[in-house]
């Protein structure tokens, strides 16, 4: 069964829509508290779920070792439906409310495919304060099966269909995969299911046989291992209950909303899971395979955050996005091989309530964690991804107080209004992280391009300097923009005929050098590296 599902997927990135399907199916699949460090392809602790069916979506698409979710569920499910962190959606903590005057994604994808899609959401909600049986009709999904919020029994729950509750005795579970296979074969039209499962969210307990296969689970840890386990087993019946050409042409995403509970945490440190900022709280498994994915069994180190699925999921349904959309940058374009773009330069994300609300955000080596109460943690998560040794407990390097304040800088950014080093066009922008007082005016060239001009740039990729070399003429500017046409920097040539930048201040980047001579412009692509 798994063999089939893995090699349905590899054949279907080469497959052609059928005459009836313009667009791709998009399935997002969410479990809850589930954190890296139970499932396999990020870490290797004593005792991991089997779980073959993601290992045939991570073997048939992408792994991304650095996803972010906020660290309790809420908060997260909410920056999916509206492509916003808490601080602009209004719940950046439990419990939450996701007010209608928020454009959720089922209505953005509405607006931009002209109705194309049928929509539905099935299964844990909860981003309804107080709680009530229309909030998800409401925010635009065309059918709802599920829980309002968090169960107490997975064997007697209440369970909401379009605006009516009753009780039900199904395991909740296999409930919501068989809803799910029978709504996905009544679709005609492209569709996009939003799926959230409530395993293996407590209460822990042993699921109905022939849904797991470790052994022993007489201990809440094994316990939930066997609910890892039972979701697994039914995301792969839902993807056999489709039939080859309605598999073939839809997008996965499969994603945890936030890290493991403290009680079966392994591998960080106790108290660093869920509900916590450290890594332990916010870094979830984030896997993506089938329609438009041609890259496989590869795992992507490039930062990313929950929010961004609204942004991929509207481009990828045919949206032309300036970047992406409020808070949510696309990653659509790391789903192809080839491309050579930054997603993110950072990561964000907050908790606004339990015992130590805050914030956090990273760069792709720093982290720095900022209590509310004043205390701030800084680390280098790429030597020390369990967060044991804070550099603030000692003088910190002159790169790392850059780092600090930098990263502080772009934290107030996020938490006052809107980035000019997002990658999106956002707010009052006129262009992508450009066109406002805050992020200055947007410059492209208006030269005359002659790419003919016997133009070296070397080393390419460049980590600090990189030098530029015309052969036979001397250099009048050298500009350097971004992808996006925004002037990074710009020096004179002095008519020499080898010019030298430092660029080691410059994030991560696809770069556009531009060498100015008397014969013309040439432009060429450097690609930076931290």
């Amino acid at each position: 069964m798994h063999f089939r599902l893995l090699c349905l997927l590899l054949l279907g990135t080469l497959s052609t829509l059928s005459a009836q399907q313009t667009h791709p199916n998009l399935l997002l699949i969410i479990a809850d508290d589930l954190g890296v460090d139970r499932v396999k392809g990020y870490h290797d602790g004593d005792l991991m779920a089997t779980t073959p069916t993601l290992d045939s979506l991570r073997a048939a698409g992408i792994t991304f070792t650095n996803a972010y979710a906020a660290p309790m569920c809420s908060p997260s499910r909410a920056a999916m439906m509206s492509g916003k962190y808490g601080v602009n959606n209004g719940v950046p903590g439990v419990p939450g409310n996701l007010d209608l005057d928020q454009i959720s994604i089922f209505k953005e994808l509405s607006t931009v495919t002209n109705g194309a899609y049928a929509d539905a959401v099935i299964g844990k909600w909860h981003i309804a304060q107080p709680s009530y049986a229309e909030h998800p009709l409401d925010h635009g999904a065309d059918y709802y099966m599920g829980l309002l919020g968090n169960t107490t029994d997975y064997f007697a729950w209440d369970r909401t269909e379009n605006g009516t509750t009753s009780l039900s005795t199904e395991y909740v579970t296999t409930a919501l995969t068989d809803a799910s296979i029978t709504w996905v074969n009544e679709q005609t039209d492209p569709w996009f299911l939003w799926l959230a499962h409530p395993a293996p969210h407590g209460p822990f307990h042993v699921p109905p046989a022939g849904l797991y296969t470790i052994e022993n689970t007489d201990n809440t840890v094994r316990q939930y291992v066997a609910m890892v386990e039972s979701v697994d087993h039914e995301i792969n019946r839902l993807l056999n209950g489709m039939t080859d050409s309605v598999r073939e042409n839809t997008l996965i995403v499969f994603v945890g909303d936030n890290g493991t509970p403290a009680q079966v945490l392994q591998d960080y440190p106790t108290r660093r899971g869920k509900g916590t900022l450290y890594q332990g709280g916010v870094r979830v498994p984030f896997i993506v395979a089938g329609k438009g994915v041609d890259r496989q069994g590869v795992r992507e180190d490039a930062l990313v955050h929950l929010a961004d699925i609204y942004a991929t999921f509207l481009e990828v349904a045919g949206a032309d996005l300036p970047g992406g959309i409020y808070n949510s940058q696309s990653f659509a374009h790391l789903l192809n091989a080839g491309s050579m773009e930054v997603t993110r330069d950072y990561n964000y994300t907050e908790i606004g309530s339990g015992n130590n609300p805050g914030w956090t955000i990273r760069s792709s080596r720093y982290k720095l964690i900022n209590w509310d109460n004043g205390v701030q943690e800084f680390y280098d998560v790429v030597v020390d991804s369990f967060e044991l040794i804070d550099l603030l407990a000692m003088p910190l390097t002159d790169e790392e107080a850059d780092v600090k304040a930098d990263l502080e800088a772009e934290a107030l950014a996020i938490r006052t209004g809107w980035s000019c080093r997002d990658h999106i066009q956002n707010g009052v922008e006129t262009g992508i992280d450009c066109g406002t007082d805050d992020c200055g005016a947007c410059t492209t060239s208006t030269t005359q391009i002659n790419n003919a001009l016997a133009i070296d740039i070397f080393p390419n990729p460049v980590r600090e300097q990189f030098t530029v070399s015309v052969a036979d003429q001397p250099i009048e500017t050298v500009r350097v923009f971004d992808g996006h046409g925004r002037l990074l920097m710009e020096r004179s040539g002095s008519q020499a005929r080898r010019l030298t930048l430092n660029v080691g201040e410059l994030n991560a980047r696809l770069l556009l050098v531009e060498v100015k001579t008397a014969e013309g412009v040439a432009v060429k692509k450097v690609v930076k590296w931290n």
